[in-house]
C-alpha cells in the first residue's frame, strides 16, 4: 500500500509530469499546464506527449521513463482504457502518486471494470491515486494548482489561508475555492476526490488535518466509504484544534435498506449523517454560502472566552434599539447566551453614556456615538473587558458602512485587546472585499444580517461544546455473541442491559388463562409476539387495559384468527404503572456507517414527531448525552412543567450496553425496543416491546 509520505509528495510536489499534455489551446489537457504557469508554480513541469516536442515553452517527452527525474506526481488525462497501464508504468518508474482526471470509469457501466483495474494497479504498484474523474488538487502554498478547472484559471491571484476544502464534486469544490479566493479569504488546499477509485475523501481528510497550515476543513459530501471512520478522524482534528464543516446532499433520499422497525423507516441517509456528524463534532451546514461563511469563521475568529460563569455570553453594543432587540431574539433562536455585566462595568457605562442610554446588555450607544469623539472607544473598552464578555457584537443599523470605515482602528484595537470573537453587524449593507479582509486580519468579521450574526457565534459556541467533551475512549468490545430472536432471549438481553421487562407470560391455545396469569396483576396488555407481527397496532392485534382473564381469552382467540395462525403464542404483559416517558432505543446496520444507535421519542411518536437522532456505534456516554441534548425529548426527560426528572443516567447506561451487544452480534440487522418507559430518577427503565431482525 502507498505510504503517508506519498501524500506529502502529492500535496507538496516539487516536480510534476502531465501525461496526455496537449499543445492545443482551449483543451483541458493544455489548461492543466497553463493553470500552473499562470499561478507561478516553482517546481519542475514535464509534459508527456507523443504528438508534440514542445508545449507552452516546455520540452515534451514521449514516455514517462524518458524524463530526467522521477516526478512527485503524475497528472493523467488520457482515454480511460489507457489509465490502468499508465498507473502500472508510474509504479515501475517509482512515481509515488498520480491524479487521474480522465472520465469513463465508475460513472458508466462499461467503465466499472476499468475502475477495478485502476484500483488493482494502484495497490500492486504502490501508487497513491487521486480520482478517477476528478478535477485535481490546489496546494496554494506551493502554488501547485494541479487542475484543469476553469475557476482557478480565471483567478488573477491566489492567497493562502488556513482553510482546506475536500469535495466529492469537482465543480462545487472549485466553486467554493473560487469564492474563497475572490472574496480575498484565501485557502490552503482544495481537493477533488472524483470517483474515489483508490483514495477516498476520508483518506484525504485524515492527511489534511495533520497539516500545520489548516485550522478548518470544509467537506462537500454525497456519501462516504466506511463512513464510521469520520468519528475517529474528527476526534483527531479536535485534538489539533481543527474544525470540520460539512455540506451533505441527499436530504430527500430515502434509505435504501428495507427495515421492519419504526426507526428504520425514518433512517434516511441525511438523518443518519446529521446525527453521526454531530456526534463527531462536525458542523453541518445547508448551502454553499453557509459553507464559505463557516470556513471564514473558524479560520479567523478565536474561540469564545470561557468566563466560567453562568452570566457569561455575548455582549452587544448597538446604535438601534430595534436592531438590538432583533439580535437578542436571534440569540434565543440559536441558543447563544447573552452576558450579564458586572456592576463595575455598569458603573463605568453610566459615566460614559448619556442618561437615556441603556447601560446593560444590549448597550444602547445612542446617537451621540457620532458626536462624542471617544464614546465608541470608551464603551468598547468597558464592555470588552467585562469578565462575563465571551464574544462581542457591535451593531450599526443605519449608515453602517460609513461607521465601519471611520471606526476601523477603534474596532481593531478593541478586538486585539479583548481576544474574543468580534462581529460588526450591519443591516442589509455590505462592504468591499478589501474592507472585509482588513477587519479579518484584526480578528473581526462583518455581517450584513442580524440573524447571521448570531448564527456565526452559535457555531463558535457549538465548537466549544464539542471541544469540552472528554477524549473518546471506547473499549475493545465484547466477544462475538449472537442475539436470539425469541421473546425470552430478548427479555434476558434487555435485563442484562439494565432495562427491566414488564412482567409477561406467553399463552398457548391449550393454556388455562386464569391459571397461566395467576401471578399477574390486572390490567394487562394483550398482543401477538413481534415475530408474528411487527406493527401490531396497524393490524389490530394489540389491546391495552384488559381487566379480566375472560377478556384475555377472547382476545387471544381473535388475534390468532386475524393472523391465520391457530397455534400462535399470545403475549400478555402487566401494564406499566408510574410516570414514565416513552423512548425508543434502536440499533441497526446502516449501509454506510455500519452499526448505529438511534434514540428519541418512542411509541407511536417515533414516526409522528421524528424527534430521533443517530450515533455511530460504539458510542460513549458523553456522546449519547450530547445527542439527547439536541432533541425535544431532552426537555421532557429533565422534568417539563414541574414533572419529575427522568432517570437519564439509566437510559444512557442502557444505550451504551445495548450498543455493545449489538456490535458483538454481527448477524443481527435490527434491534428495536419501543417503547422504553423512562421512569422518574432512580427508578430505572421498563420495556414493553422489542423487535429483533436477523440478516438474510
Amino acid at each position: 500500500m502507498p505510504e503517508q509520505s506519498d501524500f506529502d509528495r502529492l500535496f507538496h510536489p516539487k516536480s510534476v509530469a502531465i501525461i496526455g499534455a496537449s499543445a492545443k489551446r482551449g483543451t483541458a489537457r493544455n489548461r492543466l499546464l497553463l493553470v500552473m504557469q499562470k499561478h507561478g508554480y516553482e517546481g519542475r513541469i514535464y509534459p508527456v506527449s507523443r504528438s508534440a516536442d514542445e508545449i507552452e515553452g516546455l520540452k515534451a517527452y514521449a514516455t514517462l521513463d524518458a524524463l530526467p527525474e522521477t516526478p512527485d506526481v503524475a497528472l493523467i488525462i488520457t482515454p480511460a482504457e489507457t489509465v490502468p497501464e499508465i498507473i502500472a508504468d508510474c509504479g515501475r518508474n517509482g512515481v509515488p502518486s498520480a491524479i487521474v482526471f480522465s472520465s469513463g470509469f465508475e460513472e458508466t457501466e462499461s467503465g466499472k471494470e476499468l475502475a477495478r483495474q485502476v484500483a488493482e494497479a494502484a495497490r500492486e504498484h504502490n501508487v497513491r491515486v487521486l480520482g478517477t474523474n476528478c478535477q485535481g488538487l490546489w496546494s496554494v502554498a506551493e502554488k501547485a494548482m494541479l487542475t484543469f478547472g476553469s475557476a482557478p484559471f480565471a483567478l488573477d491571484r491566489i492567497s493562502h489561508a488556513p482553510i482546506a476544502v475536500i469535495s466529492q464534486s469537482g465543480a462545487l469544490g472549485g466553486a467554493i475555492g473560487n469564492t474563497l479566493q475572490r472574496n480575498l479569504i484565501g485557502c490552503s488546499y482544495v481537493v477533488s476526490v472524483g470517483n474515489e477509485t483508490s483514495t477516498d475523501l476520508l483518506d484525504c481528510l485524515a492527511y489534511v488535518i495533520e497539516q500545520d497550515d489548516v485550522r478548518v476543513v470544509g467537506l462537500y459530501l454525497e456519501g462516504l466509504n466506511d463512513a464510521s471512520r469520520i468519528v475517529g478522524i474528527a476526534q483527531r482534528a479536535r485534538e489539533r484544534g481543527i474544525q470540520i464543516v460539512a455540506l451533505k446532499t441527499g436530504k430527500s433520499e430515502i434509505g435504501r435498506q428495507a427495515t421492519a422497525s419504526h426507526t428504520g423507516k425514518i433512517a434516511t441517509a441525511h438523518v443518519v449523517y446529521a446525527g453521526v456528524l454531530d456526534q463527531a463534532g462536525v458542523l453541518l451546514v445547508d448551502n454553499i454560502a453557509e459553507m464559505v461563511r463557516a470556513l471564514e469563521v473558524f479560520a479567523f475568529l478565536p474561540a469564545p472566552r470561557n468566563s466560567g460563569s453562568p452570566q457569561g455570553g455575548v455582549s452587544i453594543m448597538s446604535t438601534s434599539g430595534g436592531a438590538a432587540s432583533m439580535l437578542a431574539d436571534h440569540s434565543d433562536e440559536f441558543d447563544v447566551p447573552l452576558s450579564v455585566f458586572s456592576q463595575e462595568t455598569v458603573d463605568v457605562l453610566d459615566r460614559i453614556l448619556p442618561d437615556y442610554g441603556h447601560k446593560h446588555n444590549p448597550v444602547d450607544l445612542t446617537g451621540q456615538v457620532r458626536t462624542v469623539a471617544t464614546l465608541l472607544e470608551d464603551t468598547l473598552a468597558a464592555v470588552s473587558s467585562d469578565p462575563h464578555t465571551e464574544a462581542l457584537v457591535v451593531q450599526f443599523a443605519s449608515s453602517g458602512t460609513r461607521d465601519v470605515e471611520e471606526k476601523e482602528d477603534a474596532f481593531a484595537s478593541a478586538a486585539r485587546a479583548a481576544g474574543v470573537p468580534a462581529i460588526v453587524s450591519l443591516v442589509n449593507e455590505t462592504v468591499s472585499h478589501e474592507m472585509n479582509a482588513r477587519y479579518r486580519e484584526a480578528g473581526i468579521l462583518i455581517s450584513s444580517d442580524t440573524s447571521e450574526t448570531m448564527k456565526l457565534l452559535a457555531w463558535l459556541y457549538r465548537k466549544r461544546e464539542w471541544d469540552a467533551r472528554p477524549a473518546r475512549k471506547v473499549g475493545e468490545g465484547l466477544a462475538p455473541t449472537p442475539i436470539r430472536d425469541d421473546w425470552r432471549s430478548i427479555m434476558d438481553l434487555l435485563d442484562g442491559c439494565g432495562i427491566a421487562p414488564a412482567k409477561w407470560a406467553i399463552l398457548s391455545p391449550a393454556d388455562d388463562v386464569a391459571q397461566a396469569l395467576g401471578g399477574m396483576s390486572f390490567p394487562v396488555a394483550v398482543k401477538v409476539l413481534p415475530s408474528d407481527a411487527e406493527h401490531k397496532t396497524e393490524m389490530g392485534v394489540v389491546k391495552i387495559n384488559v381487566r379480566a382473564p375472560e377478556e384475555v381469552a377472547t382476545l387471544a382467540g381473535d388475534f390468532r384468527a386475524r393472523l391465520g395462525k391457530p397455534e400462535a403464542g399470545i403475549l400478555v404483559q402487566e401494564m406499566v404503572g408510574g410516570d414514565g416517558t416513552e423512548v425508543v432505543l434502536s440499533c441497526l446496520r446502516n449501509e454506510e456507517f455500519g452499526p448505529v444507535l438511534s434514540i428519541g421519542f418512542g411509541g407511536i411518536a417515533v414516526e409522528l414527531f421524528r424527534d430521533v437522532t443517530f450515533l455511530s456505534l460504539p458510542a460513549t456516554p458523553e456522546e449519547i448525552v450530547g445527542a439527547l441534548q439536541k432533541l425535544k425529548l431532552w426537555t421532557v426527560l429533565n422534568g417539563f412543567r414541574g414533572a419529575p426528572k427522568r432517570d437519564i443516567g439509566a437510559l444512557v447506561e442502557a444505550a451504551v450496553k445495548l450498543g455493545e451487544r449489538f456490535v458483538a452480534s454481527e448477524e443481527t440487522e435490527e434491534l428495536e425496543i419501543n417503547p422504553v418507559f423512562v421512569l422518574p430518577e432512580g427508578q430505572g427503565l421498563v420495556a414493553v416491546d422489542a423487535l429483533v431482525r436477523s440478516r438474510g
